[in-house]
């Protein structure tokens, strides 16, 4: 069936109110995940978030429930074609559920509230132990909860059947279901109403259980369909073996959408509690086999396509390939001069998370430059504390644009070795890697860095070779609004320099800034006081507390 579109929609109601009201939602899901951790089990403020999450979840569903897709950038729905808000909560709450390599996220319409309290422990639970042990997918399979679906994609709404009773629509733009070796139409048995079949199509006859040698005679699709009804191991694993060489001939035929349909029905065994290990096991075998090679390069092609819109099917198999992907992804992101292909490349390592780490950390010592700081930038965002070892190495390369993409990657997984690594770096001979120390440390607000940074800026530096540094030190003290800085930047505001005094003053401008960023009564008495006293500082200090606003003016009625 396709995918259905939101029909119950309020009348009347605009689409920035419908933006407006699910980002609220869903904001509540993220609340309820901080409130497990945060209250203990007797405050009644932990059962009033978490009940109010609970409906507000119910509040989103329409007929077939609630489908969200995860990216790094947010949440979006999956059926539907309101957008939702990117705001601080919707992007952490996508981080939340990223980290637990949850790309997908469904509710159904008889979601219970034991169900939704069983799935907010279980996602409370660190992300390193989920997905050690079978991830999310499998915790609520064990935990029997059946009303949240996660990482399930309908495979039944990418190939559709047309009305007209004909072949269902290809997977890829401008190809036919049909490979070119002529098993266009095999057979199939119509009873499994499974997607592989409604794809091939009514036509062409039907395969009973065939004796072993003569299972040679059928076509790819025909052993095939023959497997989804297949529990005698022998024979499943017979067939199998025959699909790969079957396999290999669509491969070189270019029977890429028949290829693809096999490679679901794969995954879709290999997740059947009900088949034998050892079929599971052959399986997803299989199913590396068939994906690798020229099939995967074909999928590529489609991830770099910006009219291609089934990415995340995709993004599916490409995760279960593992490493393969990654070997296969790298060299195209180096070569991409598209932002977009960059983004999907990217976005298809980041989906393989921990498995793509050993591959990526390998090419830490590639000798060329740009495969270095492509492995760098994607650690970096995965955010995976194993990659700080590799990444140590990488911030002392040879090569400046390397180095610079490290700092970003340390800084962004962050953790006490990273940050201990980035302040070794606050002393290096080349300022362009000072300089991106600091900023990132801001950008990331980290902490740690809070003391050093106040160090340089309060420094003496007699030739003023250290300014530059020094101004966007205070920026990015600025950027960590730690209330802890106030009284340092108080001192530097007051302070009578005789020495440089422009310079000097520079700085105290900046620090003013900084001051304005704190969030606090004592940081602004401290600029009214400033602004009392006139001159240029004094203006500048007049004009931060305009900037503030109303807010400011608010907290102090």
């Amino acid at each position: 069936m396709p995918e259905r579109k939101n029909s119950n929609r309020p009348a009347g109601k605009s689409d920035d109110g419908m933006l407006k009201g699910s980002g609220m939602a869903l904001a509540e899901l993220h609340k309820a995940l901080k409130a497990l951790a945060f209250y203990p089990v007797s405050h009644p403020l932990r059962e009033e978030i978490l009940l109010r999450a609970y409906q507000s979840i119910k509040g989103l569903m329409i007929e077939s429930g609630l489908s969200l897709v995860v990216h790094r950038s947010g949440l979006s729905f999956a059926d539907r074609e309101e957008k939702i808000e990117s705001s601080r909560m919707i992007l952490s709450l996508a981080k939340e559920l990223f980290t637990r390599e949850i790309q997908r996220l469904s509710f159904l319409p008889d979601l219970t509230y034991s169900d939704f309290m069983a799935f907010i422990t279980l996602l409370a639970q660190e992300p390193q132990r989920l997905i050690a042990e079978g991830g999310v997918a499998r915790f609520l399979s064990l935990s029997g909860i059946t009303t949240i679906v996660a990482n399930e994609i309908n495979i039944s709404a990418v190939f559709t059947k047309r009305a007209s009773g004909g072949p269902a629509e290809a997977f890829f733009p401008g190809e036919g279901l049909a490979g070119s070796d002529g098993e266009a139409g095999g057979s199939s048995n119509r009873n499994t109403g499974t997607a592989v079949d409604a794809a091939w199509g009514e036509s062409g006859r039907v395969v009973e259980q065939q004796p072993l040698d003569r299972l040679d005679d059928l076509t790819a699709q025909e052993l095939f369909s023959l497997m989804e009804k297949e529990f005698d191991d022998s024979r499943y694993v017979r067939m199998a073996n025959l699909l790969e060489g079957k396999g290999c001939s669509l491969k070189e035929d270019g029977g890429f959408d028949l290829l693809f349909l096999m490679l679901l029905g794969l995954l879709n065994q290999n997740a059947d509690a009900t088949r034998s290990e050892q079929q599971r096991d052959v399986s997803l075998r299989t199913f590396h086999y068939l994906a690798g090679g020229t099939m995967l390069e074909h999928l590529l092609d489609h991830l770099e396509d910006e009219s291609f819109k089934q990415k995340e099917i995709v993004y599916l198999v490409l995760h279960h390939q593992g490493k393969e992907t990654v070997d296969a992804v790298i060299p195209r992101l180096v070569a991409s001069d598209c932002q977009f292909a960059r983004k999907a490349l990217t976005t298809a390592l980041l989906r393989l998370g921990s498995p793509a780490v050993p591959a990526l950390l390998a090419l830490l010592t590639d000798g060329n430059w740009q495969v270095v700081r492509a492995a760098a930038s994607v650690l970096g965002e995965m955010r995976n504390r194993d990659a700080v070892k590799g990444l140590a190495l990488t911030a002392y390369h040879a090569d400046t644009r390397v180095r610079l993409e490290a700092i970003r990657a340390l800084a962004e997984i962050g953790g006490r070795e990273a940050t201990m690594l980035l302040l070794d770096l606050f002393r290096d001979q080349n300022k362009a890697i000072r300089r991106q120390v600091i900023l990132w440390l801001g950008v990331t607000r980290n902490e740690s860095a809070l003391q050093p940074l106040l160090d340089l800026v309060l420094e003496r530096d007699f030739a003023g070779k250290n300014l530059t540094l020094k101004k966007e030190a205070l920026l990015a003290i600025g950027r960590i609004k730690d209330s802890r800085s106030l009284g340092t930047l108080i001192r530097l505001v007051e302070k009578r320099h005789v020495l440089f005094p422009g310079r000097w003053e520079e700085l105290k401008l900046l620090a003013l800034e900084t001051i304005g960023r704190l969030d606090g009564k004592e940081s602004q008495d401290f600029l009214r006081k400033i602004a009392s006293r006139g001159g240029r500082i004094g203006r500048a200090s007049a004009a931060v507390l305009q900037n503030l606003g109303e807010g400011t003016r608010g907290e102090n009625d």
